[in-house]
């Protein structure tokens, strides 16, 4: 396409109204219609931004072809998408044509078709009125308040750019290139705009600020026009490159550095008039101006023109793509000529990347680079998600160099590695922090079978927008079945509970047997969530755990390492033999989950190891089961951070209640009617993480563990010791059937300890407590209501608070195990004082429902599921059985909604009451358009509008409070599919990932 020129409807304002008389107060006037407020969305991590949702400006720089000029950070590098909305309010779609690879500025497009009722005109561009002095306004979203209007004048014109990295954050920084200066206090919002004069002309672009003082600084415009030139084309601009960063300094600095002038102006250089001269700041290692240039060059001319500023040193870049430029430089004294490549700078911008569940990986741009000043080398990870690359080995260390000891110097190397992986393969990943190249650290990790999409997404240079294709590398594992090296595990005795030494000799194991059985049974647990769910977030987990039954591969472990039903789950026996393993069950009423693993998959590890374990369940029934008395003696064996396993020989110091506090922030489970007993002296280790309770005997009786702990909540509960009776009835089910227990049921109350001392003012008599002493003689106390959790219809039979319970089912309560829940049983038969009185009630007993999720939907942003138990506890009343307790940033229920925790109740008008009620919803609402619109974007089509597959929809929904709130999204069925996760009945059932 030739060049175009200058149109009526692209001219400026001052050519098109000649006969306005012009002054700042009719400015806003002549360019409202101009000016456009930019709502941005970015769904995911990529190169310099992150993902979320942020408000800014952009006008109008040629009405006829509807392009707007805007910022770099405003548009984003990666997949993101755009409305803008003008003076009328009238609202369209913005496509993200281009960014520049460097500097802060970025053209989007628009169809002019779809404007109706406005007529706009596009803002000149007029870097060559840029003066010192120059009064001019900043007209933009200023606050997110639209058509705001800030006043000040320029004043240094050859600033170096701004750094906005501040504290390590990888935020975007620009380079080689002047800035502005200006005292205009222009805040958020304000990116993107027009920096105009008295006459309406853009003189430059705001770029950004500092929030501490009044400064702000603009971009010239002296690149973003000729980058214009080629986009009315439909051409790229072309950028060149030699790997290095110059700054500017003055000419007094340069004479300290050994540069007179007359000897400058001999050579070539331009001193009258200019204010300095460019000095090579860094080079990048490897690149072309490596070994050629060397830092502190003072650049005199290249390709014999003088240079005195960026915009000559680029105008010679970019003109000299895939040839040399000659350099005259000032180096130690001399005057020397060297000759340097010059590369295509979009070669180093990423434009594809791999998506593993919600970890990004892209090639190392030349903007990280060159900021870090390291090579461009390595692929770069984003994104939150710790399926894959955990982030606790990825968080600063976040450049991959190689995997499996193969260099991967870019995606395609990596991709091709990762062809001959296999899910639940173990790898070897060498990452360095590319901030500090000395930070480097080598992994091993593997790709769960289930991720939430494994997907490569390659950016359209027509019109911005990024296509997706399945990736077909990390096939499926293969697994070889192989008989598990066992131990004969014969049934405990009446009086066990978990017996690990049976049958095996000290001398066999070189120490007591029972403690080197229990040694072996300690495992370390990495629990990675594939999502939220029940309250818990995607943060990944790690501790120990203990095999409670070796030939059936059933492990417990503490809450705190296992929550998230959704985790993906390794166990390493011994620190030698590794296996997946599922959340076989989350205990509802206990800080304690399950695990199940198949013991027949258990791969051959460096050492010949065997599994030590035996059968839990007593001959007579969970009945057996006695907890610790106060003053027994036991031996815990801990597992600590720093020494491994400590052994220590104790007695049990007292026991008491403990009740942890709920949170209306994250709502994670919240644990009470519990009785834990502690240990003489504490526990003696400096950093305990984990402790196995066993008697003289070898009989494990229980485990000390911690308590989860509340992200918003410092406090600490410490460890606390669980008796193992506590987990017996689950454990006895577990080992029984295929099928996730249903069993456990309660009262729907909160019990506390009230002394026999302060009792009978209720009622309670001498032998009421006789009858407790005799079944507990450490007991002082009956058990009293202090909360009804969840109130019944007037009808049904409850307890009320202060109601003292005496009997269940025909037992004395004498602690809270003996009452805080039921497995089985529709009704418990009660014995209760109330007002004073003692009487019998049949209570109906409430199955405790909200845990262990078998199904997340994942629609615009938001996680939805069954309502889990603290959100039924805390709310006023459940409205559906659709909750939505999250939702991502840079996603519409984000920008849209903005409500969590929340019961959604309609969508789109239509009223949803179940998780198959809302997938019903959202098949209906999924754009038709949305394959045809990723094949026209793979194939590099071009479009008029910036529209993207997806619709507006209305979100009904009902706080926890009770107040119901409509809110309106827009979908975008591209980039953010629906899909949901679900999970058989089974306890070994895996997640099934599926796109809706």
């Amino acid at each position: 396409m030739s060049t175009r020129s200058e149109s009526p409807s692209n001219a400026s304002v001052l050519h098109q109204e000649m006969d306005d008389s012009f002054g700042w107060d009719t400015l806003q006037d002549r360019l409202r219609n101009s000016i456009v407020s930019i709502s941005s969305v970015v769904p995911m991590d990529f190169d310099t931004e992150s993902r979320g949702g942020h408000n800014a400006t952009g006008f109008i720089v040629d009405a006829e072809q509807g392009i707007v000029l805007s910022n770099r950070h405003v548009m984003a590098p990666g997949p993101s998408y755009h409305k803008g909305t003008f003076f009328n309010n009238q609202e369209i779609h913005l496509q993200p044509h281009y960014y520049d690879p460097v500097h802060d500025f970025s053209f989007f497009r628009y169809d002019p078709a779809e404007l109706k009722g406005i007529v706009p005109v596009a803002i000149r561009l007029a870097p060559e009125k840029a003066r010192s002095g120059l009064p001019v306004r900043v007209i933009g979203n200023d606050s997110n308040e639209k058509m705001s209007v800030l006043q000040g004048e320029l004043s240094q014109l050859d600033r170096n750019a701004p750094n906005y990295n501040r504290d390590g954050d990888e935020c975007y920084k620009d380079f080689n290139t002047f800035y502005f200066q200006s005292a205009t206090s222009s805040s958020g919002g304000s990116s993107g705009s027009p920096v105009v004069d008295i006459e309406g002309d853009a003189v430059a672009l705001q770029a950004g600020g500092r929030a501490d003082t009044a400064s702000n600084f603009f971009l010239p415009l002296d690149r973003v026009k000729y980058a214009l030139d080629y986009i009315r084309r439909g051409a790229v601009p072309p950028r060149g490159t030699m790997q290095a960063v110059f700054t500017h300094i003055n000419h007094t600095d340069a004479e300290r550095r050994g540069l007179e002038r007359e000897a400058a102006v001999q050579e070539g250089a331009c001193i009258e008039g200019t204010t300095g001269v460019l000095i090579v700041k860094k080079i990048l290692a490897s690149g072309p101006a490596d070994g050629c240039l060397a830092i502190g060059d003072i650049v005199i001319t290249a390709n014999a023109t003088a240079i005195h500023g960026f915009v000559e040193l680029a105008q010679i870049l970019d003109s000299s793509i895939g040839s040399s430029v000659c350099f005259r430089v000032f180096r130690n004294s001399q005057f020397v000529t060297v000759s340097v490549d010059v590369q295509d700078l979009h070669c180093f911008m990423p434009s594809k990347f791999l998506k593993i569940g919600g970890r990004i990986l892209h090639d190392l741009s030349i903007h990280h680079a060159l900021c870090a000043s390291v090579p461009i080398f390595g692929v770069k990870i984003t994104g939150n998600d710790n399926a894959f690359f955990p982030c606790g080995e990825c968080r600063q260390r976040n450049v991959i160099y190689a995997i499996n000891n193969r260099p991967t110097p870019n995606l395609e190397a990596l991709m091709d590695v990762l062809y001959d992986v296999r899910r639940e393969e173990t790898v070897l990943v060498h990452v360095k922090n590319y901030d500090d190249l000395r930070d480097e650290a080598v992994f091993a990790t593997s790709c769960p079978v289930v991720t939430l999409s494994t997907m490569v997404y390659t950016r359209s240079l027509a019109t911005g927008f990024w296509s997706f294709k399945e990736f077909d590398g990390l096939a499926a594992p293969e697994r070889i079945s192989r008989p598990a090296q066992l131990a004969e595990a014969p049934i405990a005795s009446d009086s066990a509970v978990v017996d690990l030494c049976r049958d095996m000799k000290a001398a066999d194991l070189g120490e007591k047997s029972h403690i080197a059985a229990i040694k072996q049974a300690i495992v370390h647990i990495d629990a990675r969530p594939l999502c939220p769910a029940d309250g818990h977030y995607r943060g990944q987990h790690t501790g120990c755990g203990l095999v409670v039954d070796a030939r059936r591969g059933l492990i417990v472990c503490p809450t705190d390492v296992v929550s998230n039903p959704t985790s993906h789950v390794t166990v390493t026996f011994g620190g030698v033999l590794r296996t997946p393993a599922t959340v076989a069950y989350v205990h509802p009423m206990y800080p304690v989950s399950f695990l199940k693993y198949d013991p027949t998959l258990i791969a051959d590890g460096l050492l010949d190891f065997t599994i030590v374990g035996s059968s839990v369940v007593p001959a007579d029934g969970v009945d057996a089961a006695k907890p610790l008395a106060t003053g027994e003696s036991i031996t815990v064996l801990f597992n600590t951070t720093t020494a491994g396993l400590e052994l220590v020989k104790t007695v049990v110091s007292g026991r008491r209640t403990i009740s942890t506090t709920s949170c209306n922030l994250c709502f994670n489970q919240r644990f009470f009617n519990i009785e834990v007993f502690t240990v003489a002296g504490g526990t003696t280790t400096t950093d305990p993480s984990f402790g196995a309770v066993c008697d003289d005997d070898g009989t494990i009786r229980g485990l000390y563990i911690g308590l989860p702990k509340c992200a918003h909540d410092e406090k600490h509960c410490g460890l606390v010791g669980i008796d193992i009776s506590l987990m017996l009835p689950i454990i006895t089910r577990l080992l029984g059937s295929d099928a996730t227990p249903n069993c456990v049921r309660t009262l729907d109350v909160e019990y506390e300890h009230l002394s026999f001392a302060k009792a009978g003012a209720y009622g309670a008599t001498s032998a009421h407590a006789n009858a407790v002493v005799q079944e507990t003689p450490d007991a002082r106390a009956f058990l009293k209501v202090t909360k009804v959790i969840k109130v019944r219809p007037a009808e049904t039979a409850q307890l009320e608070v202060g109601d003292i319970v005496l009997r269940a089912n025909g037992k004395t309560v004498s602690q809270m195990a003996d009452i805080a829940c039921f497995y089985g049983g529709d009704s418990a038969d009660l014995s209760i004082i109330r007002r004073g009185k003692e009487m019998a009630l049949s209570v109906p007993t409430s199955p405790h429902v909200g845990f262990n999720t078998r199904r997340v939907v994942f629609w615009a942003g938001v996680y939805l599921q069954e309502p889990h138990a603290q959100v039924i506890q805390q709310a006023t009343c459940v409205a559906s059985q659709v909750h939505s307790f999250f939702y991502d940033a840079g996603t519409p229920y984000a920008q849209g909604a903005g409500h969590y925790d929340v019961f959604v109740t309609d969508v789109g008008g239509t009223p949803v009451n179940t998780l198959d009620d809302a997938v019903r919803v959202v098949k209906q609402l999924k754009s038709k358009t949305a394959q045809e619109f990723n094949e026209c974007v793979a194939a590099n089509e071009r479009f008029s509008s910036g529209r993207m597959p997806g619709l507006d929809v209305t979100v009904g929904a009902t706080k926890l409070t009770g107040e119901k709130v409509v809110e309106a999204i827009r979908t975008n069925d591209h980039y953010l599919p629906a899909w949901q996760l679900t999970r058989g009945p089974c306890i070994e059932d895996e997640w099934v990932y599926e796109l809706l």
